[in-house]
């Protein structure tokens, strides 16, 4: 008997492709589906949300962070992912390259495949018409649900001065924002000497590889077992601008021995 195909979601990054790698040793692959093209779409989202004043101050950050934060994290990057294969997939597992996880390709995709599970990593919001093709949709999430739901969310736990709710979650995909049944939770130690805004995400995602392995296979077991966490409040956060990266670096800063 073959055993059940899952599929995965991501976007293009080394920390996505040390997933697939993880669970194409583990599991039977069908496809990879890597998103692009959420820029403006992005763009787009955040000034409707946020305004104009906040996504400017948003704009300025990373400008600063692709000028400064990403070539400074570089080496501690490598270093963190030294033991894993973060090397694109090779022609050994279908992959799609498509704008929109949404779309009409996706979507033939998924009909096609009948997964009994899709992996996200990365990717932008998906919509019910995707959800509705698959009965389990399970996403890796860097931060601590339901307090750092949306983006960066160790940043944030270290902004608030709560660096023990640095992690990661793996969680189902529902209809909200990283608002799924709770799957497995861990958390990352900080290090205010080597850690930066960039290489937190990393460590976040890398303690959640074999987390996302054991669910997967709990998924394929029909073993799942969802819950929610009512000791923590609820907050979506988005990137932040250049005056919240300061205090983010001095809360750091106050960490060291």
């Amino acid at each position: 008997m073959n055993p059940p195909p899952i599929v995965i979601f991501a976007s293009r990054s080394r920390t996505s492709y040390a997933l697939i790698h993880a669970l194409a040793d583990q599991f039977s692959v069908a496809a990879v589906v890597f998103e692009h093209g959420q820029g403006r779409k992005l763009l787009r989202y955040r000034l409707k949300t946020l305004g104009w004043l906040r996504v400017l101050g948003q704009l300025a950050f990373l400008a600063y962070d692709r000028l400064i934060i990403r070539p400074r994290s570089e080496g501690k990057i490598n270093a963190l992912l030294a033991d894993y294969n973060d090397a694109p997939p090779d022609n050994r597992l279908r992959c799609m390259d498509v704008d929109s996880i949404n779309g009409e390709a996706v979507q033939a995709l998924l009909q096609e495949i009948q997964p009994a599970c899709v992996v996200v990593s990365g990717t932008g919001i998906i919509r019910k018409k995707i959800l509705a093709l698959s009965d389990t949709f399970i996403n890796i999430h860097t931060g601590i649900t339901p307090r750092y739901r949306g983006v960066h969310g160790a940043f944030w736990a270290v902004y608030e001065g709560r660096p023990e709710l640095a992690g990661v979650t793996i969680h189902l995909i529902d209809a909200g924002i990283d608002t799924g049944g709770i799957l497995a939770q861990a958390s990352i130690t900080v290090d205010p000497a080597q850690d930066t805004y960039r290489t937190l995400p990393v460590k976040q995602y890398l303690v959640g590889l074999p987390l996302m392995v054991e669910q997967v296979a709990q998924a394929l077991a029909g073993e799942l077992a969802p819950y929610q966490r009512s000791d923590l409040e609820s907050q979506q956060w988005y990137s932040p601008n250049l005056t919240e990266y300061i205090r983010f670096v001095i809360k750091l800063t106050e960490k060291a021995p």
